[in-house]
């Protein structure tokens, strides 16, 4: 267990990159894009989109510090691991799916990097234990149930 703790903070941090990359290339992306005579980035929805991707971005970011830091401590963090990993992967998937949606059909193709985050972003929900893992270890945790019996 002790390997999939560690793993799962790495693989959170990963995923914080991922979701911090999409938040970067779509900022850039909608700042230089035109419609309408103005930037996208001026419409409300666009920067709708981008406000959520840096709210999750710096909440999964602190969630992954935060499983470090107990790791560091050489305190148990088992349940600060599954936190960290189960949310980081779905914000970098959701991430992925804005900036996706930020940058139109140029989301698409291989001049933009945001294609290849969403397909890196979906796999990450499945390593080191799937998101329905995570939350049942979440949930025993909390519960002292164990759903797996």
């Amino acid at each position: 267990m002790s390997a999939l703790d560690h793993g799962r903070i790495s693989l959170g941090a990963g995923c914080v990159g991922i979701a911090q990359g999409c938040l970067d290339a779509s900022v850039s992306y909608t700042k230089e894009r035109k419609q309408f005579g103005r930037p996208v980035a001026s419409f409300q929805l666009v920067q709708e989109l981008l406000a959520d991707i840096a709210v999750e971005t710096e909440a999964a970011r602190l969630l992954v510090w935060r499983a470090a830091a107990t790791a560091d401590r050489g305190e148990r963090h088992t349940v600060e691991a599954s936190y960290a990993k189960y949310f980081a992967s779905e914000v970098a998937v959701r991430a992925a799916n804005a900036a996706v949606q930020a940058h139109g059909g140029y989301g698409y193709v291989d001049e933009y990097p945001v294609g290849k985050y969403l397909r890196d972003a979906r796999v990450t929900t499945l390593y080191e234990g799937t998101s329905q893992i995570q939350k049942l270890l979440i949930g025993r945790a909390l519960t002292g149930e164990n759903a797996f019996t």
